[in-house]
């Protein structure tokens, strides 16, 4: 069906019980909450759901086409504040998740000891009560890891763990964990601030993957495209820092290849010509503290530590000093180091020397939905797994371990002992939908529903252009023997806890945690029904007026710079790794939905599998072709990968995306590609406990041996060819 976007905006404009379109545009009906009964949905007639995404952790408004109870199509909501309508492949791809025939379409348990033992199909009823029983009589503590959660459930969540004695804790290894504990040092907020990109007019990126999947990617490309060519006089500039050509650095004007792990670096020495030149915003009583920690650095030194001339850095801060709206973001790669937080305290440090916070074009927070009550959960980091781990081999009592839609043995090293901690556990019970390699560990499966089958709700942060909540409603009744992991909760409450008072379903729950939002800061009566179907039809709540900011703080408490640190000897191992995100799969949790897998890396036109970034020069000093095995090594292990030929890469750096190498995730990504993760060194960032990607170096052995490597822009290809390195590559300064 080819739904013209008059004939699509028309059927957004309906309300809950507005009639059908006539004439031509008959085929749609009307955009329905899911309150509605089945006899109101008429066969060969599309209808329209409004929901929210839950592939990443921004929360886009979607709306999902539906017919004869089928969800056929994911399209972005038009009203939504975040997305705009626009939505990305991921949540695209959502539909493959609901369909997916690797989802376990009913709980499971292990009847015998060891995670070797087969899992067979048990009752709801069994399942809940065996996992009641463990918590009843757990003698160590209750441990949950779960995804970053917002809204109802969490709530339900937190105060579930909490009344069992246990802890819960969010992980998730895109959380960007040193910009986050940067961000709360710095301008005192507990998260990342929303940048307003699209009025900026300079923006200097220092490894922030702002058009992949980073924090909110389809907000920032809206914005992105804004400040390119939403103002008719002018165009923004943009800079982008890092040692890998990114998608996003191919959109910039120019790639500057830093040296990995100098990101603050570089910062610094901005920082100090703006002061020098008299170029900063401050007030008079912060400046010798910003004077402290900018000039701790002589700038022939930061320009010979970053490989990066002296004019190149002087040119980029007389530009951000002169721009109306300059803007300073790190993350991604700025992320990957053993001094992460101290850099993104240097990088947003700039946006305070330049003025930009609280105003257009600049650094700006915006205060969260007004609900009645919120929990804050502690995230996880990988440091912190590590301290679990050894204290779960050295105690006398074994955790018991709940996990939810996470998958911490497949994102963490070995040299992190995260097995230990399952092997140590005393009952491992999962309610994620699919197996994967933590969920086969379990001894429980509870399998909670597809998003697109589940009630729901999801709170946007202070990153968001506006403040609001969307809403999660089921759009089709579920395909299998699965249950919403509310109600799984709920239903625990009730064996645990016979004597609390709850609500009889979630659903129940969610709606009277939203019958006690308030607006504009002044609670209002419960709501009624038709505000509730509003609130569903529309897809959540965000005044037209929601303009309201918190004001962030300018104080600059910082440390002292240190270097990075970096794990292997460089006699023995001369090159850097640089494992990153794939932009379709992340950190693997899209590897088993076949629409990504199939869509190809935009730079390199490579899909189904996994490869080693290599610089043509360095290439051709290793005698390594196209398409070669060649063998990564660490000082923590070895894995093997065809070599690609790409020169928008450091010659001293060797790239591989992350996303492949699974041994338990489904038909279309087990024993597909391999795990970078696999032979990281345990660095992690000082502050924030993050695991350091970028601290390992390694080594490389050519194999001689031919490979899979399959690129769609030469589909013929075979190993030995050297189709990439011919290309010129972009125009690097530095």
């Amino acid at each position: 069906m080819d739904v013209k976007r008059r004939t699509f905006m028309k059927a957004l404009g309906l309300t809950a019980a507005s009639t059908v379109l006539p004439g031509c545009d008959a085929e749609v009906r009307h955009l329905v909450p899911y309150v509605l009964p089945d006899d109101e949905i008429v066969p060969g007639i599309a209808d329209w759901y409004a929901s929210t995404c839950g592939e990443c952790q921004a929360g886009c408004g979607i709306i999902v086409r539906v017919m004869e109870g089928r969800a056929k199509k994911i399209e972005g909501n038009p009203d939504h504040p975040l997305n705009q309508g626009k939505l990305c492949a991921q949540g695209q791809a959502a539909l493959q998740r609901l369909y997916n025939p690797d989802r376990l379409q009913g709980p499971v348990l292990r009847t015998t000891a060891g995670s070797e033992g087969p899992l067979t199909a048990t009752s709801w009823d069994d399942g809940v009560s065996r996992l009641a029983e463990k918590l009843r009589g757990a003698d160590g503590q209750v441990i949950m890891i779960s995804r970053p959660l917002s809204g109802t459930l969490a709530e339900l969540l937190s105060t579930f763990v909490r009344s069992v004695g246990g802890k819960l804790f969010f992980y998730d290894p895109d959380s960007e964990l040193s910009l986050r504990a940067a961000m709360q040092r710095g301008l005192g907020v507990p998260g990342i601030p929303q940048y307003d990109v699209a009025q900026a007019t300079y923006l200097l990126s220092f490894g922030a993957p702002l058009l992949e999947q980073w924090v909110s990617p389809v907000a920032f490309g809206i914005a992105f495209g804004h400040m390119r060519q939403g103002r008719p006089t002018r165009r923004g500039r943009f800079v982008q820092i890092e040692p890998r050509l990114s998608l996003t650095g191919a959109n910039a004007d120019r790639w500057v290849p830093i040296r990995p792990g100098t990101e603050g670096l570089l910062a610094l020495g901005i920082g100090r010509l703006l002061l020098t030149a008299g170029k900063a915003d401050l007030p008079q009583k912060e400046r010798a503290a910003f004077e402290r920690f900018y000039g701790s650095i002589p700038l022939q030194e930061v320009a010979t530590g970053t490989d990066i001339p002296l004019d190149q850095i002087k040119d980029m801060a007389r530009t951000f000093a002169d721009a109306e709206h300059p803007l300073a973001i790190g993350g991604g790669a700025a992320c990957a180091h053993t001094n992460a937080f101290a850099a993104h305290l240097a990088i947003n440090g700039l946006n305070a020397l330049a003025g930009n916070l609280n105003r257009e074009g600049g650094v700006r927070w915006y205060p969260d939905a007004p609900f009645p009550e919120r929990t804050d959960v502690e995230w996880l980091s990988e440091r912190r797994i590590n301290e679990l781990a050894q204290a779960s081999a050295v105690g006398r009592q074994r955790p018991l371990l709940l996990l939810y839609d996470c998958n911490p043995l497949f994102t963490l090293p070995s040299t992190i002992p995260i097995r230990r901690l399952f092997t140590n556990a005393s009952f491992i019970a999962s309610f994620s939908s699919c197996l994967d390699e933590s969920t086969a560990m379990a001894d429980l499966i509870l399998p909670d529903h597809s998003r697109l089958e589940t009630w729901g709700d999801h709170v946007q942060d202070g990153s968001s252009p506006r403040r609001g909540a969307s809403l999660i409603q089921p759009v089709v009744t579920p395909l299998y023997n699965t249950r919403a992991l509310g109600e799984t909760i709920l239903d625990l409450t009730r064996r645990l806890h016979p004597e609390t008072e709850l609500p009889r379903t979630f659903a129940e729950l969610l709606r009277k945690r939203w019958d006690g939002l308030a607006t504009s800061g002044q609670s209002r009566p419960p709501a009624s029904p038709s505000r509730w179907v509003q609130h569903l039809q529309k897809g959540g709540w965000w005044p037209s007026n929601s303009t309201t900011m918190q004001k962030l703080r300018t104080s600059f408490p910082a440390p002292a710079y240190e270097p990075a640190q970096f794990d292997g000897e460089t006699s023995d191992f001369p090159l850097h790794f640089y494992p990153y995100p794939s932009p379709t799969l992340g950190q693997g949790r899209g590897a088993n939905l076949p629409w990504l897998q199939e869509l190809p890396d935009t730079l390199t036109s490579a899909i189904w599998g996994s490869w080693a970034e290599i610089n043509p020069a360095t290439a051709r000093s290793y005698n390594i072709r196209q398409g070669d095995i060649v063998r990564v090594h660490s000082p923590h292990g070895s894995i093997d990968a065809p070599a690609l030929h790409y020169p928008g890469i450091r010659p001293d750096v060797i790239a591989m995306p992350i996303g492949q190498g699974h041994i338990d995730y489904g038909r279309y990504a087990s024993h597909r590609g391999a795990n970078p993760l696999s032979i990281l060194a345990p660095l992690f960032d000082a502050a924030s406990g993050a695991l350091a990607l970028g601290a390992t170096r390694i080594r490389l052995e050519p194999l001689a041996v031919p490979g899979d490597l399959v690129l769609l822009e030469h589909p013929g290809t075979k190993a030995g060819t050297d189709l990439l390195s011919i290309e010129k590559p972009r125009r690097a300064e530095g």
